[in-house]
């Protein structure tokens, strides 16, 4: 969108009168809670609205049960609708979730799921209606997923069979069962995934064909954990991991996080992961990579260096990414474009990433308190492209600034601007409310 054209911004009115409407309501009504968020981009040499974004979600509790809507507009208007319901049917805990493309008035997703425990053993099941072409004609697939985990001692497991659903095992291990839930629609970044992929049917049709079985088992020891992963699909075998982790060295300058060695069918390879910590405060994070082919290993390189220092509330923060074009996380295994995002870490999800020249960063992270008994958080990120003809002194290409503090225990708001090196290039502004 070039510039902020009267039709978009009758649109913006009636959106923003609607949510102060409703808003109204949820403060009087007491079963009612939620949260309503607006942001605004605006660029600086036209002084045009290039960018908004307006979330409002209201809960409302009929004990024990919670239902939930949230809708997501932006300078087009309404584009995105989904309902959220949860609560216990006798020893079941039960959730749904229904998302709608709002401006084609078009259904997109549907997942309901349930869990329950037995004898200590976590069991769940999600089935999932899903419109697998979305940005065309409709193309409906279901999928089911059935699975569980107990967590014990010594050992702990994370199981489960798929039927037209991609692999979640991993996230069910690191982050949980509701996590899972709770990312099957959210924001990454600047952008709504919806679905997430987290959860999802692999093809269009009602058939649940078997599409894999899944399985992690944990063993801790006194100086490390071990990981065992399995994974079968209707091809037969798929992959085999043993992971080391939460490695105790010995050394309080290393920290040793996992040790992989990982098979598929006909390769192997072996990866690590560290961090060399200087005192307490201080961080080093080398990302290095084994190449080599089949089951060789030829070469080690060093594709990332980051630093971090932490002091009374501060964190100062430098990185340099030396390979723009990605790598591999395994040898031989899946490829990942990988680069630096705006706070300063590294990630392979395009909605995230800075520009793929934005190789050098030197950043300040600061956290305290604000009026009100509320607290601020500040950052400043500096960016360099190393090497680049047309990039200011010291290669420097742009500087961002974003500021939050919050007003109330209910109000908040937010700050920032872009300055590169044609000047500022963009200011933005908005609030959160929570009720």
């Amino acid at each position: 969108m070039v510039g902020w054209r009267n039709g978009n911004l009758k649109k913006a009115a009636v959106l923003v009168g609607l949510v102060l409407g409703v808003g109204a309501v949820a403060f009087a009504a007491a079963p009612l809670s939620g949260s309503w968020s607006l942001s605004m981009k605006t660029q600086v040499q036209t002084f045009s609205i290039v960018a908004m974004e307006s979330v409002l979600s209201v809960n409302y509790e009929l004990v024990p049960w919670t239902f939930s809507s949230t809708a997501i507009a932006d300078c087009e208007g309404l584009s995105n609708v989904y309902f959220d319901v949860g609560g216990p049917l006798g020893g079941l805990a039960i959730r749904s979730i229904m998302d709608f493309d709002a401006p084609r008035a078009r259904f997109r997703t549907w997942l309901a799921s349930a869990v329950t425990s037995i004898a200590g053993v976590n069991l769940y099941s999600t089935f999932m209606l899903d419109d697998t072409t979305p940005t065309q004609t409709a193309s409906a697939g279901t999928g089911l997923t059935l699975g569980g985990w107990y967590r014990g001692d010594p050992v702990s497991v994370w199981f489960q069979s798929r039927f037209n659903m991609t692999d979640s095992s991993t996230n069910l291990y690191k982050y949980g069962y509701e996590w899972l839930l709770d990312h099957f629609i959210f924001r990454v970044c600047d952008s709504w995934q919806k679905p997430s992929g987290y959860l999802d049917v692999q093809t269009g049709g009602c058939s649940l064909a078997w599409s894999g079985f899944d399985v992690f088992l944990e063993m801790p020891f006194a100086c490390f954990t071990v990981l065992t992963e399995l994974g079968v699909s209707c091809s037969g075998f798929e992959s085999l991991l043993f992971e080391v982790n939460d490695i105790d060295t010995g050394l309080t300058w290393l920290d040793l996080k996992w040790v992989d060695l990982f098979f598929t069918l006909d390769t192997k390879s072996v990866t690590m992961v560290f961090d060399l910590s200087i005192a307490d405060s201080d961080c080093i994070t080398p990302y290095m990579v084994l190449g080599g082919g089949g089951n060789r290993v030829t070469d080690i390189s060093l594709k990332a260096l980051k630093y971090a220092h932490t002091w009374d509330g501060i964190t100062f923060k430098a990185g340099h990414l030396f390979d723009e074009d990605g790598w591999a996380e395994y040898l031989n295994h899946t490829f990942y474009e990988w680069g630096w995002t705006w706070d300063g870490e590294l990630s392979y999800l395009a909605p995230c990433k800075v520009p793929r020249n934005y190789d050098e960063y030197f950043g300040v992270l600061i956290d305290g308190d604000a009026c009100c008994g509320e607290s601020y958080h500040a950052s400043l990120f500096s960016w360099f492209d190393t090497g680049s003809e047309t990039a200011g002194i010291f290669d420097w290409v742009e500087t961002r600034v974003d500021i939050r503090t919050g007003l109330s225990a209910n109000v908040a708001v937010t700050v920032g601007v872009s300055v590169t090196t044609s000047g500022i290039q963009w200011f933005k502004t908005g609030f959160d409310i929570v009720w």
